[in-house]
C-alpha cells in the first residue's frame, strides 16, 4: 500500500506539472511552508505581465507541530490566469481532474476504481448555484438560512442528488469567501466564486474571479483531498506518504 500511495501522488503531480505546462502556465516559486495562500503572490505576477501562473506551496495547519494526529501540512496547487470568466474557471479545474483521471491505470487503482473514474470523466459535472443548492436541501428536509456554510451532511446530501459525481458549488454568498472576490453584477450579496466538491474527501477546489479591472480569476487545489478521492480512501491521513 506504501508503494502505491507513492506511485500514485508521484503520477499525479507529474500530471499536473504537465497539465499546466500544456495550457501554457508558468510554474512560480513560493515560499516552501506558506502561511497563507500563495494567490497574492501569483496575482503579483499577473500584474507584471505573465498571463498565466501556478505554483505548489505546503501549508502548516495550527498546532501541527505539535499534535501527533494532526497532519503534518497540506499541499495546495494554485493557479491565476487573465481572462477567464467562471464558467471558463470551472472548466479549467474539471479539464484538470478529468486529465489526471484518465492518466490512472488499473495497475495503480484497481479496476473498481478505474471503472468509477470512467464513469466520471464521460459525463459533465452539474453546477448548481448557491441558491439552488439551499431549495434542494430544503426540498429534502434540511433548514439553512442563506449565508450559512453548508455542513458536511449536506454537501454529502448534494453529493447524491447529483449522482454521487463531483459537482460545483457556485455563486457563493459573498461572507463565504476571501475579501476580493468579484460581486456578481446582478447579485450583490453572491460572487463569482465556486466550491468544486469530489465524493469521499468534499471541498477539494476552491475558485474565484477576482474584482478590479483585468482581474485575474484563480484556484486553490487541495492535493491530499484529490488523491483521497482518485483513490477512493476513507480518510485523508491515508493518502500520506509519510505521516507525524
Amino acid at each position: 500500500p506504501l508503494a502505491r500511495r507513492l506511485a500514485v501522488h508521484n503520477k499525479v503531480v507529474r500530471g499536473i506539472r504537465d497539465f499546466f505546462l500544456a495550457e501554457q502556465f508558468h510554474e512560480m516559486p513560493v515560499t516552501a511552508l506558506a502561511d497563507h495562500l500563495a494567490r497574492v503572490q501569483l496575482e503579483g505576477m499577473i500584474a507584471r505581465g505573465f498571463n498565466a501562473v501556478w505554483c505548489e506551496s505546503e501549508i502548516m495547519p495550527q498546532g501541527g507541530k505539535l499534535e501527533p494526529k494532526h497532519l503534518r501540512g497540506f499541499k495546495l496547487i494554485e493557479a491565476t490566469r487573465q481572462g477567464q470568466d467562471l464558467d471558463d474557471l470551472c472548466d479549467l479545474a474539471e479539464h484538470l481532474l478529468k486529465t489526471i483521471a484518465g492518466q490512472l491505470s488499473a495497475n495503480l487503482l484497481g479496476g473498481l476504481s478505474v471503472t468509477r473514474l470512467d464513469r466520471m470523466i464521460n459525463i459533465r459535472h452539474e453546477r448548481l448555484t448557491y441558491r439552488q443548492a439551499l431549495d434542494i436541501l430544503t426540498a429534502k428536509g434540511w433548514d439553512i438560512a442563506f449565508g450559512d456554510e453548508l455542513p458536511e451532511p449536506a454537501k454529502a446530501t448534494l453529493t447524491r442528488h447529483c449522482g454521487n459525481q463531483p459537482f460545483f458549488l457556485t455563486h457563493l454568498p459573498v461572507g463565504l469567501k476571501m475579501p476580493g472576490a468579484a460581486a456578481t453584477p446582478d447579485q450583490p450579496e453572491v460572487c463569482e466564486s465556486f466550491h468544486y466538491i469530489l465524493p469521499y474527501s468534499g471541498l477539494t477546489f476552491d475558485g474565484s474571479v477576482r474584482a478590479g479591472e483585468k482581474a485575474p480569476a484563480g484556484f486553490s487545489l487541495d492535493l491530499g483531498r484529490m488523491l483521497q478521492y482518485l483513490m477512493g480512501l476513507a480518510n485523508i491521513a491515508d493518502t500520506l506518504i509519510d505521516p507525524m
